[in-house]
This record gives structure tokens, sequence and C-alpha cells, in this order.
């Protein structure tokens, strides 16, 4: 079968994969660059000057965070697995995730694969859904408190339809999802999408999918307390990016309380989520900072400015994230098919 270790056709098909994988990140990474424009990246990083360095350096707070929130999500047989390492996956996948049109989930299947040269797949996969879950649970506290403590000059968003509606289908999707996860539905799902369809390939990974049911099976009966430990670890990467906005305003000159910066990261975290099938949500996470500057009687500039500031920290790292993506794929061997 294709993508078994040692078939000659699998090495050539990861082969491929990883080439189209790196042109279309550059390229996307070569998008945002345009869009974000040459002029406005060197006029926010003149407001910051060699202070630019500690926002280029401070995702690697949150990076941590979640990547140990990942390794929660993992069973105990193989949560010894290098923090940094996983870092490295992490970084790698979420460039996949910020720079494809799939908005939260593209880079999942990358980290599941490229950590599958250490441990199973089934494993790997496992890890990468309930940990995924446990950051989207967090993700609903994280922007529901947000918004409720934002210091704003008019009406909460909170109160404006908009926004109830985009936070209500975030929850129900997450919890559908969280849901399908608990009850080991995967298999269920194989199943009845092969029957729709009469797909071969679906039927050819039955195995697999019962292989993942298993593994999240055990992992909810067994590890209740690490699943808790991931929400926390989570929660604390989220903090962390809320913090980022309260360290940019400091060095720009204009500190704000951080129950400001919160409110500012939910929105533009909430402008994101809106444009999850635009790649980086271009245009809507720098108009959720844009909107929330205003709500908060903040000139509105300065909101696009931090913006705009974050931006360019994401592409610098989107840049690390396909190196690593390189560097990973070339050298992983997966423990099975």
């Amino acid at each position: 079968m294709i993508g078994e270790p040692g078939d000659p056709r699998g090495k050539r098909v990861l082969k491929v994969v990883r080439l189209i994988g790196i042109i279309t990140g550059i390229a996307v990474a070569g998008f945002l660059l345009h869009q974000v424009g040459w002029n406005s990246i060197r006029h926010t990083m003149a407001l910051l000057g060699w202070n630019y360095s500690i926002i280029l350096a401070y995702p690697m707070v949150w990076t941590f965070l979640n990547t140990e929130g990942w390794r929660s999500a993992l069973h105990k047989t193989y949560a010894g697995i290098s923090l940094v390492h996983l870092a490295g996956i992490r970084v790698a996948g979420e460039t996949f995730n910020s720079l494809l049109p799939s908005g939260y989930v593209g880079g999942e299947p990358l980290k599941a694969k490229l950590l599958s040269g250490r441990v199973p797949l089934s494993e790997a996969a496992s890890s990468v859904l309930i940990a995924k879950a446990a950051q989207s649970l967090a993700l609903i506290l994280y922007l529901g408190l947000g918004l409720t403590l934002g210091e704003v000059k008019g009406p909460s968003p909170l109160t404006q339809r908009p926004t109830l509606t985009a936070i209500a289908l975030l929850t129900l999707g997450i919890g559908i999802f969280t849901a399908l996860l608990a009850k080991g539905s995967f298999s269920r799902l194989g199943l009845w999408l092969h029957r729709m369809t009469k797909l071969s390939w679906l039927q050819r990974q039955e195995d697999r999918l019962i292989a993942l049911d298993a593994s999240i099976g055990a992992f909810y009966r067994e590890g209740k307390g690490r699943f808790l430990m991931s929400i926390l670890w989570h929660s604390a990467g989220w903090l962390a990016g809320a913090l980022e906005v309260a360290v940019i305003f400091y060095l720009i000159g204009t500190p704000v309380t951080w129950r400001q910066a919160w409110f500012i990261s939910a929105m533009g975290q909430l402008g994101a989520i809106v444009g999850l099938w635009v790649p980086a949500g271009v245009g809507l996470y720098e108009g959720g900072h844009y909107m929330a500057a205003a709500m908060l009687g903040l000139p509105p500039a300065l909101g696009l400015s931090v913006s705009l500031i974050r931006r360019v920290r994401e592409i610098f790292w989107d840049l690390i994230g396909l190196f690593l993506f390189w560097k990973l794929s070339k050298g992983e061997k997966p423990k099975e098919a």
C-alpha cells in the first residue's frame, strides 16, 4: 500500500507532497507579504526599532505552552517525547493552519504525519485530535471572557447579533467535534461515508479508523486528568497571545490595561475565525483589531498598526515553520503506515 515503509511509490508520494507543501506555503507567504505591503511593514517596524526582536521571539512562549497541552493529549506511554521536537512539529503544522484557506485545521494531518516518526500513527492522530478539542474548548472560554471583560465605550459586542451568531456556531461546531471524539465515531463515520460514496479507499481505511477510535477511547477512559491539563495549558497559550498585545502597546508608547489587551486580542481572533476560508484571515484579522480599538476609545489606526505588527511577526514564524516542515518531512520515517 502506498505510504508503507520501504514502498518506493510511497516515498515518491511523500516527496511530491513535501514539494507541493513548500511551494504552496511560500506562495501564500508571498501573497501575505504583498497584501500587507512593504511600506506598511517598514512603518510598523519603525515604530518598534530593535524592540521588534522581542515581538519576533515572543511566540516561543505560547508555542511551548500549547505544545505542553499537546503532550498532555498523548497517552502516558508516549508522554516522554521531547518537548522541543514536539514544538518543532507544532510550529510546522500551525504554519499550514495559517497559510492554507482551511483555517483552524489545515495543518493537523501534517502534525500527525510528522509525529508518526516517533509514535504509532493512530496515537499521533488521536493526540492531534484530542489536543485540538482541548484548544478549541479553551478558545471558547478565552473569547467569552475577553469580550466580556473589555472596557468598551459603547454596547458590548456580545450584545450584537453577528458576534453572538459567530460564537454560537463556533461553540456548536466544537461541541459536535468533541462529542464525536468522546464517542469514538470515526470508524462508524467512515463506514457510513463508504456506503454513501462506494469509494474503495474509505473501505481500506477501516482498520486505521478502528485503531484511531480505540486510541481515543483509551485516552478518555484513562486520561481524563490529562485532558483537563491539556485545556489548562492551551488556555495559558491563548492568554499569552493577549499578553503579546499589551507588550506591543507598551513598546510603541501607548500602554493599555490587561483587560483592553485581552479584548483586542479576542476581537482579532474572532475576526480570523469569521475569515476561516481566507488564508491567515487577511483583512478580517486586521479589521478585528481596528474595531476593538474604536470600541475602547483608542485611535482605530493604532489598532490597525498593532495588527500589522502581529502580522509581520506571523509571516516571520510562517517562514520558520516552512523550514521546519522541510527538515522534519525529509528526516522522519513513519513507525507504521
